[in-house]
Order: structure tokens, then sequence, then C-alpha cells
């Protein structure tokens, strides 16, 4: 009994986390239309209409914060979860659909996990910051070599905002197994959506110069190496 009331529970707050990211990416949307100029509204609205357009997202969070529900007995990693879970999907969602990073997301995010680790790891606080800091710190720094030497922008600042992000969860030790997985992930995902996306007669040079959002592949190493660590898989403080 007690486990069908933990499932129930938690199916009920990630529906509900889910509805929250649609009414939030809503909101993201009306105030990139109000910005942008008026010949780019159109298209805008055709994105739009699509970020929601099946209930995966719905299913998804459902079933992720069920399962947490019951690993996690309602205790305060419980709350944890949610909070980075809920900030990377949507942060990869809308730099998916828009190539754009949601930094008040991101602002959100860090400030909920600050609060929790005051309360309830307060031991954890420096490690988190070191890995907020140099997890910034590596892509903006990667960007700005990029962008000198290449004369055009590869990274986003928004992308070192989301690997901050990442390392207040991972920790500095965990960052290199992320940035690992988002490359072998960005390489071959965004290749297979390159090719299938490619147009007759167009040439190689040409297809890659197609902008690829980054940020999914970083958030899916985040979410992948921040369980690993939890389920003891990778340990805490030593990377692989």
């Amino acid at each position: 009994m007690q486990e069908i009331t933990n499932l129930a529970g938690g199916a009920i707050i990630g529906f509900g986390l889910a509805w929250m990211l649609e009414r939030w990416e809503m909101s993201f949307f009306r105030r990139l239309s109000v910005a942008e100029p008026e010949e780019l509204l159109q298209e805008n609205a055709k994105i739009f209409q699509n970020i929601f357009s099946h209930w995966g997202i719905y299913i998804g969070m459902t079933i992720t914060a069920a399962a947490l529900s019951e690993w996690r007995q309602w205790s305060p990693e419980f709350l944890n979860d949610l909070i980075l879970i809920t900030a990377l999907v949507g942060i990869a969602w809308i730099d998916r659909k828009t190539l754009l990073i949601e930094g008040r997301l991101i602002a959100l995010a860090m400030g909920l996990r600050l609060l929790w680790l005051s309360f309830f790891a307060p031991q954890e606080m420096l490690n988190s910051l070191t890995g907020l800091l140099i997890g910034a710190g590596i892509l903006y720094f990667i960007g700005f070599l990029y962008e000198t030497f290449r004369h055009r922008q590869g990274l986003g600042e928004g992308d070192a905002a989301v690997l901050g992000l990442i390392g207040l969860w991972v920790g500095w030790q965990g960052l290199g197994t992320v940035l690992l997985i988002a490359a072998l992930s960005g390489i071959i995902i965004g290749g297979i959506s390159l090719l299938r996306q490619r147009k007759t007669n167009q040439n190689i040079p040409d297809l890659l110069q197609t902008q690829i959002p980054f940020a999914p592949f970083l958030c899916l190493g985040g979410l992948i190496v921040y369980f690993l660590q939890e389920t003891g898989f990778i340990m805490k403080g030593f990377g692989f």
C-alpha cells in the first residue's frame, strides 16, 4: 500500500512539474516574440506550437517522478533530484527549439540548489560551488579560444552557464565525464540529425554550418553522471 501511495504521489508531482514547464515556456516564447522583429514572429509561432505538440514531456516527467519517489522514499534527496531534472529538461527543450538558453530557469535552479545544500548538506557546499565555477569557466574558455582562432562563435555563453549549473550537482570531479558524454552524444545524434535534414545536392561544408544546440547534450550528460554518482556506479570525487 505504501508503495502505491509513493508512486501515485510522485506521479502527481511529476505531472504538475511538466505543466509548470509548459507554462514557463509559454512565458519565454511571449518574451521572445516581443523582442524579435515582426518577420520572425510567424516562424517562432510554428516553433512554439511544436514545443508541446505531444505528451512525451508529461509522460516522461510523471514516470520519472513516480520512480524517484519510490526510490528516495520522500527524503530530501527526492526534492534535490526534482530540481535538477526539471531545470535540465526545461533548458534542453527550450534550447532545442529556439537555440536560446533560458537564464531565469538556470538562476532559479541555482538558488534552489544552494538553499537545499544550506539546509541538508552544508558539507557539500564548497565542492558544489567549485563545480559551478570550474564548469562555467571551462566552456567559457573553450568558447573564447574557438572564437579567437575561428573568428566566429562556437559555444554560447549560455552553454557555460548550463555546465556550471550541472557542476553544482556533480561537483568539479564529474565535469569531465559530463563533457565526454555530451560530446559523444552530440556527435552521434547531431550527425544523424544533420544527415536526415540534408537537402538534395547540399554540399558537406554548407551542412556543417548548421547550428546544433549543445545544451541538450550537456543536460543529458549531467543527468547520467549525477544518477551514476547517486547509485554508486561513479564514486563522487573520483570520476570513472
